[in-house]
């Protein structure tokens, strides 16, 4: 018979009281919650009291946990973290006592931050990460490549539809969000967060910039790119990148990659606050056949992932569809007790979240560079511009210096040729091999101007985080309804951005100068990144899919927060 494993619940926020603890409260055959911890008085009095857990194994912090564990006071056998700031000091903190972990992505927010943890399991020689993706789990997702295996594999497009956090989490009965810490924790965990981030995201990266790596990449593509490494292996190479509409964080992402066999992968993901319900498809084709899976948001545990398969036998097409039978959480969880009991390795631990940390910070930095901007300090810029300067040449101090960077960054009128009413998504990238580009291509024309929001962000989150949430709501819906964008006609001007394409080929009508309608930019003021520890208004915690939870509308909890309520890569 199985051993029933002692779990610490580490992080009593939306991700463990909406989709984790229902799962342990119901296996109660392999798993029983031993301990809880939350910095937050209130949350954690109101959690333990709903799910159970007695006053004498309730903790503050992972110190006064891991001090319990010393004096024997208290034992576990593995951890789940699930907390809504930083992981990697408590991720060490527990596996340097030997605690194998369950984490909520992302472990950390840079290639360095989570080399720590991986170069740890490398000196160990022993792996005590597992990263919390249940859906790398799902009945669906492992039997894709039996299907249609690898070597018959044409193309695979994966698309997220991730509305606010009311359809993921309204039904689950979530305590209160932890708001009620003293005000100089809120601002050091605040800090910390900032911190982490700005050096993940870049020196030269704006506020706009490090939202849509958080709650765009890291919280929302990241589950995507997860979901394809479990089913056909980890996307090899970058192809392109776009990001729209532009202005709107996090807006809509669509990647295209290649995996190691050619096989090439699309994955889109849509933010849409005002979406009524999430929804997840992979359509996976093959010279013979073609298969769909529907993948139900984690949170949803009574719903149960289907895959269908089209084929033509004999003349006659057939379809032949299945359901899991078991939820992706809950199958997560039995790899989870099979990974601590037995050792059977994770589909994703340390080494694959530092991977894919690295992918998306280049996927970052092609947006960023398609709108003529580099993630790397000005500051840089500056000081070889005064070290090339002549003699004679005058100087610039600091202050000139960022004057005329605002005034590079004004916005400029939207170039649209022939433009729909509703106006189509044109942040363009286009990743190629690195070479010399003649003026005039259509690489060497696809830019953007960044918008003068960007510089304001951060004070604009900081003086008022409500005002900003309803702005950047407001900057979502006016960017998707018709009526709202405006038509502008050839008679402007100004040259239009070149349209994607891939590895920079010429179109196949060899139009290289090809362009495609840009949209306008919203009226109202673009969504600025709110401040990292802003209550939810619903009263949860933020951060859905990452760190923190969704429902709270902070991705990556006491961290910057979206420009419309935050969404959570619910799947996490």
């Amino acid at each position: 018979m199985p051993k029933t494993l002692n779990i610490a619940v580490i992080g009593a926020g939306t991700m463990a009281q909406a989709v984790h603890l229902p799962v342990l409260r119901r296996r109660w055959d392999r798993f029983t919650i031993a301990a809880l911890v939350d910095h937050s008085p209130r949350r954690r009095r109101e959690s333990s009291e709903v799910w159970g857990i007695e006053e004498d194994k309730r903790y503050e912090t992972v110190a006064d946990l891991i001090a319990a564990v010393r004096a024997k006071s208290l034992a576990i056998d593995a951890a789940l973290l699930s907390t809504d700031g930083l992981h990697v000091e408590d991720l060490l903190t527990l596996m340097r006592r030997g605690i194998p972990v369950l984490v909520e992505p992302p472990v950390g927010f840079s290639a360095d931050e989570v080399e720590q943890v991986a170069g740890f399991e490398r000196m160990t020689g022993r792996r005590l990460l597992m990263m919390a993706y249940p859906q790398q789990y799902d009945d669906s997702v492992t039997r894709m490549s039996e299907h249609i295996p690898v070597k018959d594999l044409r193309m695979v497009d994966h698309e997220v539809l991730m509305p606010a956090s009311q359809p993921l989490f309204g039904s689950a009965h979530v305590t209160t969000a932890s708001y009620d810490l003293p005000t100089e924790v809120r601002s050091q965990r605040r800090k910390a967060l900032q911190a982490a981030v700005e050096a993940g995201a870049g020196a030269g990266a704006t506020q706009r910039d490090r939202d849509l790596y958080v709650k765009g990449l890291l919280t929302g593509v990241a589950h995507q790119m997860a979901v394809i490494e479990a089913a056909y292996g980890p996307i090899a190479r970058l192809v392109a990148v776009r990001h729209w509409p532009k202005g709107v964080i996090p807006g809509s992402i669509e990647l295209l990659g290649e995996l190691d066999g050619g096989a090439q992968v699309r994955l889109v993901w849509h933010y849409l606050p005002f979406a009524p319900e999430y929804s997840e498809s992979v359509q996976v084709l093959s010279a013979r056949r073609r298969m769909r899976v529907e993948l139900p948001a984690p949170s949803h545990s009574d719903v149960r992932s289907t895959i269908s398969l089209r084929e033509k036998k004999s003349g006659v097409v057939q379809e032949t569809s299945t359901t899991a039978p078991k939820g992706a959480v809950e199958l997560m969880w039995e790899a989870f007790h099979a990974f601590v009991e037995k050792g059977k390795q994770p589909v994703s631990g340390a080494a694959e979240a530092a991977a894919q940390v690295t992918l998306l910070r280049e996927v970052l930095s092609s947006i960023v560079g398609a709108d003529g901007r580099s993630l790397e300090a000005e500051k840089d810029a500056a000081d070889d511009e005064a070290h090339d300067a002549a003699p004679g040449d005058e100087v610039l101090g600091d202050e000139a210096v960022e004057g005329e960077a605002r005034e590079d960054e004004a916005p400029e009128p939207a170039a649209v040729g022939g433009a729909t009413a509703q106006g189509e998504p044109e942040l363009i990238v286009e990743i190629a091999e690195p070479a010399a580009e003649a003026p005039g291509t259509a690489a060497a024309t696809a830019t953007a101007t960044a918008t003068a929001a960007d510089d304001d962000a951060t004070a604009t989150a900081d003086d008022d985080p409500a005002a900003t949430d309803d702005a950047a709501l407001a900057a979502d819906a006016t960017a998707a309804a018709p009526e709202s964008a405006e038509p502008l006609g050839d008679a402007q001007g100004e040259e239009v951005v070149d349209v994607w394409h891939l590895s920079g080929e010429t179109p196949a009508d060899g139009a290289a100068g090809s362009v495609a309608p840009e949209a306008p930019a919203p009226n109202g003021p673009a969504a600025d990144g709110p401040e990292v520890d802003a209550p939810a208004a619903d009263g949860t915690e933020a951060g859905a899919h990452a760190t923190g939870d969704p429902a709270a509308g902070d991705p990556a909890v006491d961290g910057p927060t979206l420009a419309a309520p935050a969404p959570e890569d619910p799947r996490s």
